[in-house]
């Protein structure tokens, strides 16, 4: 039985809780596991294991927090009470899951009206009596917490505390290793200089954009962008001076395209653009306000001041078209058209 004159909170390094005796062991539902395994995102992963963990301690509400800055937790998942909502950002300071991600110590409080923490003042007025957060740690990281909570007071137990506390190490490493996924996706899908997706995603996008076109007839635009000049331009101003002018250059024409618009970088200063649900007249508009847009930039680089132009060849899907290499060559002439033509216009394929 907990003395509850004495104890109104338990503090616990994590390292203590992990010194377990041989014979001690953990026991999780088969489906936990399963669930896990299937989870699709990081988003998916961090609402499976809300969910499991409710049912693993009986608790009335689960949240899991991860570090959104260095002054602010931000709450990914919740199962259960309500009492904090999820858009809620959480302060370091002044908070108990603050304090138990700062400290990367676990923490039990034993009565949660006794804290004048904001989190715990928040749980109190809806109905919460104890709580126990655990901090996720990663290669002696902390990269968020996991907090179970009950109505009842003094209710968890220090055997309670070692499960949270092995479980939050591993879901910890479970977290990671999507982080990691994920950036591995990005790395494998984004040219690493300009931040557009890379030939071989526009790859995918295109032929996706095909398939949809065979099957609901959705009509869609391609545009091949050019840089005029551009090897005058890095012999002028020096290959890192290029670099400067792609990345910029990407960055103006996204602010252009719409939402559902797709840009890459295929090769040098060639970049490819889909416009899907567009037929060539609206598609030409588009990259009319691309074209202005370009010739205004003026970038400032060392002590010059760099100016550019684009020529761009614009084609729209036919019926005829068999697979997406159709759309691409004609946009690919209409370049060489808009190239020969006299540069820094807009060449629209028959």
């Amino acid at each position: 039985m907990i003395n509850k004159k004495k104890f109104t909170e338990r503090i616990f390094d994590p390292n203590q809780l992990s010194g377990l005796d041989e014979d001690h062991y953990i026991q999780l539902p088969v489906d936990f596991i399963h669930d896990l395994s299937k989870a699709a995102s990081l988003q998916d992963l961090l609402d499976k294991i809300a969910f499991w963990i409710s049912h693993v301690f009986d608790a009335d509400r689960v949240s899991i927090t991860l570090q959104e800055n260095e002054e602010y937790l931000k709450l990914y998942s919740i199962s259960g009470n309500q009492a904090i909502p999820i858009d809620f950002k959480i302060p370091i300071k002044q908070t108990f899951v603050g304090r138990t991600f700062a400290t990367a110590k676990l923490i039990i409080c034993d009565d949660l009206s006794q804290s004048d923490e904001l989190d715990c003042q928040m749980l109190t007025q809806h109905g919460m009596g104890t709580c126990m957060d655990a901090p996720m740690i990663h290669n002696d990281i902390c990269i968020g917490t996991l907090n179970v909570a009950d109505e009842r007071k003094y209710y968890y137990s220090e055997q309670q505390a070692i499960l949270l506390q092995c479980l939050a190490n591993w879901l910890a490493m479970n977290i990671k290793l999507h982080l990691q996924f994920q950036e591995m996706e990005v790395l494998a899908s984004t040219d690493e200089l300009t931040g557009a997706f890379n030939r071989r995603v526009f790859i995918q996008e295109s032929n996706q954009t095909m398939l949809q076109f065979f099957k609901s007839n959705i009509p869609f635009s391609i545009g091949i962008l050019d840089i005029d000049h551009f090897k005058t331009l890095n012999d002028c101003y020096g290959h890192k001076a290029g670099d400067y002018v792609l990345k910029l250059m990407s960055e103006h024409i996204q602010k252009v395209l719409r939402a559902n618009d797709f840009l890459a970088r295929i090769g040098g200063e060639e970049f490819a653009i889909i416009l899907p649900a567009c037929l060539s007249t609206e598609a030409v508009q588009v990259f009319k306000r691309i074209l202005a847009t370009i010739e205004m930039m003026q970038i400032h680089y060392d002590d010059n001041i760099i100016c550019f132009t684009v020529s761009i060849g614009v084609a729209e899907v036919k019926k005829h078209d068999a697979d997406i290499e159709g759309v691409f060559k004609r946009a690919d002439k209409a370049l060489y058209r808009a190239k020969k033509l006299g540069r820094n216009q807009i060449y629209l394929a028959e």
